[in-house]
């Protein structure tokens, strides 16, 4: 193998390494679509139900507000928990703070248990707090009065307490409605006096109000790595500069971000799940705080705080998708008809991460694995088939490599003549080597470069494998690949992982095991002569040593991902081994 083969393999290095890195790239922009609008914005109550059967809890009721602002004596409202269930939704309210203690999702799996999108550690304070005043105001944990109340197969959970500030009554109600058959809640905040005097909210440049959703959404997870599981600060809305809509990233800068322009949605995007909340009409600042908390040493909270108004009444309306990032049910929202709440243009399918430079292509590919999971309705076959058909597509670019190393490979007894003659002229040595080059009608980088150009489809296709929702939980072999998003094992994981400095072996797998099997075949079946001395054992080295570090770095990796290259480097094999048997049969076709 020569120099050339040698640059090959580093190419080939390079292009998974950077693929790894390249997908956490994104910062796509979009055409603009219409404004979110709904076909209606009230819930008129029909009938009223009487309260489902509530638990009351073992805890004291607390007053913690801000400054200036107190409750009303004679509401001694009890502790109490509700349990409500859609299809889709099974959430645990509580009245102390009028949160949600609980959201799991009944369709998604985590292990033999429902999705929790609420990892509260054990703070035990929910999601949905609300304080008066900015980020920064301790929540608001007073008990509240509850109803329960529906119209048609809408739920409504209504909460209110009264409050007392600057001399001024005013009322907190808290109201939320769940849909079956929805990934989506929608949560009404209303603050109101009874006098027709303005809510007294109002300190210098503070917030009314702030509402969160965290302190960190599920499923649960190790650690946040940017591979395996993922954070992401995001905006969907107009660009300031020039009015397009596009998909924006906010990042942390010490532990916080924020942004105060009109966006269509917030939201804290994982892998596989998201929590996106429209806030509605008006100003509004948008904070994400990633400061540790009691309970939860990741968090990822999502904060709307609002300006306040010198209104009587002051309501807000927010929807909140809180689901999997699949685009056929994230793409329900785009048309009312699609959706029980009505809404339009929401663009909820801009919320999953993806390249910013090779998206283009990933979204091909994406529609190519749906369409062979039509025809067979298995994720492990369909990915097997887009397998053979980049193989296909890409046969006359690797074709090319393939002949232009045979070539230089077949000039290696007149290059080490040249060297050996010119060792101590180096203009006279590149001289004569280009023309050695030019008379036998050799590129030096024709090996190269056709890898090179593949380089857009291995990075597209790392992104939509590595986080393509539909192969969460889709098993490709019973009782070994149970799911293409997880790393698949043959034995048991161990209790106590295998610390081996480099990585973690938390259980034995095969797949890792056929990928490095399938890279030393190939190399012996593309290698057509071994060079000696020095440069023997740097060849040696490389065929030897990148394998095996593949291995290690692609150990853990979804199952999907580890399934494509491995069928990669068997239809690779073939490829080779048939390119060598017609060469053979060509050469002993000539010698007759």
């Amino acid at each position: 193998m020569d120099k050339n083969t040698i640059l090959a393999i580093v190419l080939s290095a390079i292009i998974i390494t950077v693929g790894m890195v390249a997908t956490t790239m994104v910062n796509e922009s979009y055409a603009p679509p219409a404004p979110v609008v709904t076909e209606s914005e009230a819930l008129p109550v029909v009938s009223d139900t009487a309260p489902e059967e509530i638990a009351t809890e073992e805890v004291a009721t607390s007053t913690v507000s801000a400054p200036e602002t107190a409750t009303l004596p004679d509401q001694d409202y009890p502790v109490q928990t509700i349990t409500e269930e859609t299809d889709y939704f099974r959430v645990v309210f509580s009245t102390a703070g009028a949160v949600a203690k609980e959201i799991d999702l009944l369709q998604e799996y985590d292990g033999d248990q429902p999705v929790s999108m609420v990892l509260d550690g054990e703070r035990g304070q929910g999601t949905f707090n609300l304080a008066f005043g900015g980020p920064e105001t301790p929540y608001i944990t007073d008990a509240f009065a509850h109803e329960r109340r529906t119209e048609g197969n809408k739920v409504q959970h209504i909460f209110w307490r009264d409050y007392l500030a600057n001399d001024q009554v005013f009322r907190l109600t808290k109201t939320y409605t769940l849909v079956p058959g929805e990934y989506m809640m929608e949560l009404s905040v209303l603050l109101e006096t009874p006098d027709g005097k303005a809510v007294p909210l109002l300190d210098g440049d503070q917030p009314a109000y702030t509402l969160t959703y965290g302190p960190q959404i599920g499923p649960s997870f190790e650690k946040i790595d940017g591979r395996y599981e993922i954070r992401e600060n995001v905006t969907w809305g107009p660009d300031p500069k020039n009015g397009k809509f596009k998909r924006e990233i906010h990042k942390y800068k010490g532990n916080l971000a924020s942004t105060q322009n009109a966006v269509n949605w917030a939201a804290v995007v994982g892998k596989y799940f998201a929590v996106v909340v429209d806030p509605g009409l008006g100003n509004a600042t948008i904070t994400w705080d990633g400061n540790p908390v009691e309970g939860q040493n990741q968090p990822s909270r999502l904060q709307v705080s609002r300006p306040a108004r010198r209104q009587s009444v002051i309501e807000d309306t927010y929807r909140f998708y809180i689901g999997p990032l699949s685009r056929s049910i994230l793409s329900s929202y785009d048309n009312a008809e699609d959706n029980g709440f009505g809404v339009i243009n929401m663009g909820l399918q801009n919320a999953p991460k993806t390249s910013s430079i090779w998206g283009w292509l990933q979204t091909i590919l994406r529609w190519i694995l749906e369409f062979f999971y039509k025809l067979v309705p298995n994720y492990g076959v369909a990915i097997i088939l887009l397998t053979i058909l980049v193989k296909g597509l890409l046969y006359p670019l690797t074709h090319k490599s393939y002949e232009s190393t045979s070539k230089m490979q077949a000039l290696q007894p007149k290059m080490k003549e040249i060297q050996a003659q010119y060792k101590d002229d180096p203009q006279k040595l590149n001289q004569k080597t280009a023309e050695l080059y030019k008379s036998e009608g050799v590129n030096p980088m024709g090996g190269c470069l056709p890898m090179l150009l593949q380089f857009p489809i291995f990075i597209a296709l790392y992104g939509l494998l590595n986080s393509y929702f539909p192969l969460r939980g889709a098993e490709f072999i019973p009782g070994w690949i149970t799911d293409l998003s997880a790393p698949e094992f043959v034995w048991k994981e161990f209790a106590n992982p295998i610390n081996l400095l480099i990585i973690n072996i938390p259980a034995i797998r095969l797949l890792p095991v056929l990928y490095l099997a399938g890279q030393l075949l190939m190399v012996k079946v593309t290698q057509q002569g071994a060079a000696s001395g020095q440069t023997g054992a740097q060849q040696k080295m490389l065929t030897l040593g990148m394998p095996i570090m593949f291995f290690f770095i692609l150990y853990n990796m979804p199952s999907g991902l580890l399934l494509y290259w491995t069928a990669m480097n068997f239809f690779t094999i073939l490829q080779q081994l048939a390119t060598n048997w017609l060469k053979k049969k060509k050469a002993a076709g000539g010698t007759a």
